[in-house]
């Protein structure tokens, strides 16, 4: 093994690491010198800095493709390992209130741990090298889920945690089962032993286990029952790391581990030409997701718990991609992963600024918002029209994408495209009009233009967050509006990257 280009290849994650193990000791010599945590901005700095040095190493250090059996420094992993640094560093800029935070060093070494184990996970094509940076990732973002200590906090926290242990379980499980069929512990060499066999029992059944696992980390019904108590009770910085980050890199991992390790074993989910394989499971696993999700979602009265339901249906439109096993299928099911992070982020940053004005996340206390703040009020609008798929917007511009490629995709020639599935997509997705609608209602028709007033004498009163780091809560929310919008208007700018990179990957 060439020790050298496997330091060159691990060199953005080294920084990370190199700088979460500078910021620990940063913090607690800090606190052991005042007797008090260190305060918010000066981890929260160092924590940016690093994820600026690791894109920069990324994309401006030694370029090296061979090195180790355990990376793949394809291009795909370079593109998603950049949206994988650019999503934390949106993350890292939201603030936490003073009363959820009492450790912020602690927080950002924690969370550039996970995002460590995230850019590591998109770059492997090793089984267990893929499974050890999926665990850092996920124990990393058990720490952040609870990581302000109230009761909201530490059930999710929990419940995340057993729900984690058990998906982890049933992915280990699978890859046992995947050895012990191939003997290979690379996508590569699984491939060709399932080629030789796509039906044998033991492929199948640690296949299954191994989508199990994943679509935990998807948050795709019935394996979501973790995320709405997690969505509501962690600090919004937390979550929006597992709602925008977490859910880009299954989407990556579901696309290596299918479409490299068993594309013998896809089948069709196409009506009237149905062939055993996996496209059938993630069909109907989609379908589920797509109504379930959709459905609970109008049920909600907090905003937070809605978005978790609409992580559940996203899932669900994302599998669509999939189902159709092609590669511009998959390409476009990556499109619009980023697309749906960027909307859920920006909603969720908005969503941390009033629950902090108005002391919960209840679709209420939206009421009035363009009037308390016309620019939280349009970053909202942009976000929630996108996640709704309403034009020119980027998630319009994504589901398109998606459904359109589901529906002429033709691998092999036994898939006539996935109409009943793309039908039901369209339906649930107009359905969604409803909950997403009904929080701009509030924040644009409800309300009274003198709660102005009010919102500002809570906000100087409550001190909920630190003056001077309010600015990057802001730049938190106008970067993404600002992304949809373009993305929207100039799809082509991300589609066409993620297209190439997947085809290359793919050795099309």
């Amino acid at each position: 093994m060439n020790y050298l280009n496997l330091f060159y290849q691990l060199l953005p994650e080294a920084v990370l690491v190199i700088s979460a193990l500078v910021l620990l000791g940063v913090s607690v010599t800090s606190e052991k010198k005042s007797g008090k945590p260190i305060q918010t901005r000066l981890p929260m700095s160092m924590a940016l800095i690093a994820v600026i040095l690791s894109a920069l190493a990324l994309y401006f250090g030694p370029k090296v493709v061979e090195g180790s059996s355990l990376l793949s420094l394809d291009p795909l992993a370079i593109i998603m390992k950049g949206v994988v640094l650019g999503l934390g560093l949106l993350a890292l800029l939201l603030t936490p209130a003073k009363c959820e935070m009492k450790n912020p060093g602690e927080f950002y070494a924690v969370s550039l741990f996970a995002i460590t184990g995230l850019s590591l996970t998109v770059g492997t094509n090793n089984l267990i090298f893929l499974f050890v940076s999926l665990e850092l990732a996920s124990l990393s973002m058990y720490l952040l889920a609870g990581f302000s200590r109230t009761a909201k906090a530490s059930e999710a926290s929990m419940k995340y945690f057993m729900f984690g242990a058990v998906s982890a379980a049933f992915m280990l499980f699978g890859l046992s089962f995947l050895y012990g069929f191939s003997h290979a512990m690379t996508l590569d060499a699984l491939a060709t032993a399932v080629a030789a066999n796509p039906t044998a029992p033991f492929a199948m059944m640690g296949l299954l286990l191994v989508l199990v696992g994943l679509a935990f980390k998807m948050a795709a019904a019935p394996f979501h029952f973790w995320a709405p108590d997690v969505y509501e009770g962690a600090p919004a910085s937390s979550v929006a790391l597992i709602a925008a980050a977490s859910k880009a890199v299954g989407m990556v991992v579901l696309i290596r581990f299918l479409l490299i390790g068993f594309p013998a074993a896809a089948g069709s989910a196409s009506w009237g030409n149905l062939a055993q394989g996996w496209s059938i499971w993630l069909a109907a696993l989609s379908a589920v997701s797509m109504v379930f999700g959709n459905l609970l979602a109008m049920a909600q009265k907090s905003v937070r718990r809605m978005l978790a339901y609409s992580a559940v249906a996203n899932s669900g439109y994302l599998l669509v991609g999939l189902a159709a096993h092609g590669a511009s299928s998959a390409a476009s099911a990556l499109f619009y992963v980023i697309i749906y992070g960027l909307g859920t982020f920006g909603a969720l940053a908005v969503t941390a600024l009033v629950e902090r004005d108005r002391g919960n996340d209840h679709q209420d206390s939206f009421a009035g918002l363009v009037h308390r703040s016309p620019l939280q009020a349009s970053a909202l609008f942009i976000f929630m029209a996108s996640l709704a798929g309403i034009p020119p917007l980027a998630g319009f511009a994504g589901k398109f994408i998606l459904f359109s490629s589901a529906l002429q995709e033709n691998v092999h020639g036994d898939n006539a495209g996935l109409t009943w599935l793309v039908t039901l997509g369209a339906i649930v997705s107009a359905i969604s009009l409803y909950y997403y609608l009904k929080v701009l209602k509030q924040a644009f028709v409800l309300g009274d233009p003198d709660d102005k007033a009010d919102a500002q004498l809570k906000s100087e009163e409550g001190s909920s967050v630190d003056s001077t780091t309010l600015w990057a809560h802001r730049l938190a929310i106008a970067l993404p509006a600002i992304a949809i919008v373009f993305l929207g208007l100039f799809p082509g700018v991300l589609m066409e990257p993620i297209q190439e990179a997947v085809k290359a990957t793919l050795g099309l």
